[in-house]
């Protein structure tokens, strides 16, 4: 199988967010206690059936929720709405107390603080778990509280698809309102380009609606501007069509990269010509991993990718199949490791040379050992990622402001499971992401582009959408957030009022 730390990098989005800038990890404090004790202290007499504190016996289960250890952070309480109401409710008690507070969907960020909170309030959204389809099949409404898989089943139900991550069990919210990557970028755009419309609760506990017409300037901020206005509550997703598609999973043995590389630049460079060809690729030490997926089934092997399949897999995850987009996420996921994790991100244009020296120098300085992972993604994107994204959107672009060229999105992702392996891992992450900003600066291929689901928490990722956007975000966040809650009590995220 993908191992979980290649599924994922490819997903994430990161999951997603990254740049020149190194995420290094540090010593956080607590969070003022005094306001967390009010909010605490008025959460459990207000919602007793939605509280979690370091009395319960769930406490510790409630922590460690989230995907990277490092992110398992004892927060002062846990609250767990039902309903939009309460957490318009939560939200108030929280802001009249001045606490600090974060917010935690699926919990697959690996940047501290972005999905939980040492000594504050944490407000878990997993039990938002409302999914609906409409009478016509075309609309999803999917509560905050879903992951990726749980969303694609209701789809696959239905004979539709739904534009999500490729992994099962990442939250649908980080991922959408940080862009979100998706297999048929080219076809749909991103994934946060396919909500017709966001639920949100406003830092007043406000409850208003954006889409294409209404509150669009709120619609668009959304769309790659994280957790800086709102409490996103409910996603109403489009229904794709694209349903039965052809793919295939493999592992190539590393050591023929330098045959790989050019093959895959070759598939990258037809994808401009066929928008339903997509390739997705993740290197290691321990193999070269090849997804390659055809946005509809075929007979026989798309003749797109033969460069690739000429190459004698190490391991064949999935041969050449046809099958549903469900069937190709379960396939991609496996179980969670308890593991540090920690991430960069970087966006450039595609170079055979660039491929290939990256990887010498990946596999260069790739530590020994069964549990120190040094993991590059190549997730190729066509110059049409933009265009239909905002098409999809009823003709509202999102935040994002990607060129309209075709382009690479790189990440790097470590991970480890011993303390003693921490300042090794963090070292090697900041020096290969050094090196290969500075060389892809050097030769011409630096976007200044980041992707939020992949970036580290130091990565300026809202100015990486360039000035323009940074400044409509600014304003879309002083007028719907006009105390400035969420820059100022919230306490992780790329937040606009530190960019």
């Amino acid at each position: 199988m993908f191992t979980k730390a290649a599924i994922g990098l490819l997903a994430v989005p990161f999951f997603a967010d990254f740049s020149a800038a190194t995420t290094i990890p540090e010593v956080f404090p607590r969070e003022s206690s005094s306001g967390a004790a009010r909010a605490c202290a008025r959460l459990k007499a207000t919602f007793p059936d939605n509280y979690i504190d370091a009395t319960s016996s769930n406490y510790t289960t409630e922590k460690d929720v989230n995907w990277s250890t490092n992110c398992r952070l004892p927060a002062a309480c846990f609250f767990l709405p039902t309903s939009t109401e309460i957490v318009a409710q939560g939200l108030s008690i929280v802001t009249k107390a001045n606490a600090k507070f974060a917010v935690r969907n699926g919990g697959h960020n690996p940047n501290i603080k972005f999905a939980s909170i040492d000594g504050g309030v944490l407000f878990d959204m997993n039990r938002l778990k409302s999914l609906t389809l409409n009478s016509d099949k075309t609309i999803m409404h999917v509560g905050a509280g879903n992951r990726g898989g749980e969303v694609q089943g209701l789809a696959d139900s239905a004979g539709k698809s739904a534009v999500t991550g490729i992994d099962m069990d990442p939250g649908i919210s980080g991922l959408t309102l940080g862009g979100g990557y998706t297999h048929f970028s080219q076809l749909n755009g991103l994934v946060t380009d396919n909500v017709a419309n966001f639920e949100v609760v406003l830092s007043n506990s406000s409850i208003v609606n954006a889409n294409a017409t209404h509150n669009t300037d709120l619609y668009r901020a959304l769309r790659g501007g994280g957790n800086n206005f709102g409490i996103v509550t409910r996603f109403d997703l489009r229904a794709s069509p694209i349903y039965n598609i052809w793919y295939s999973l493999f592992l190539l043995d590393p050591k023929e990269y330098t045959e790989i590389i050019p093959a895959i630049v070759k598939v990258q460079n037809s994808m401009e010509k066929d928008p339903k060809a997509n390739v997705e690729v993740l290197v290691s030490a321990k193999g070269v991993q090849i997804a390659l997926f055809y946005a509809e089934p075929e007979s026989a092997k798309p003749e797109i990718f033969a460069p690739l399949l000429a190459f004698t897999p190490m391991l064949v995850v999935a041969p050449p199949t046809n099958g549903t987009v469900y069937e190709i996420m379960k396939d991609m996921s496996s179980p969670k490791e308890p593991l540090v994790r920690m991430v960069q991100s970087i966006i450039y244009k595609p170079s055979t040379e660039f491929y290939l020296a990256q990887v010498k120098e990946l596999l260069k300085v790739t530590p020994p050992g069964e549990e120190l992972d040094l993991v590059l993604a190549i997730k190729p994107m066509g110059s049409r990622v933009a265009s239909a994204g905002t098409k999809q959107a009823g003709g509202v672009p999102n935040s994002l402001n990607l060129p309209s060229i075709p382009q690479t999105w790189g990440s790097i992702l470590v991970q480890y499971k011993e303390d003693k392996d921490k300042d090794l891992m963090t070292k090697k992450l900041r020096d290969l992401d050094a090196w290969m900003t500075s060389n892809a600066r050097r030769s011409n291929l630096l976007l200044p582009n980041l992707f939020a689901n992949d970036a580290g928490s130091s990565q300026n990722v809202m100015a990486s959408y360039g000035a323009e956007s940074l400044a409509n975000l600014k304003s879309v966040s002083r007028k719907y957030d006009p105390a400035q809650v969420f820059q100022k009590l919230q306490v992780g995220g790329f937040l606009v009022s530190k960019a």
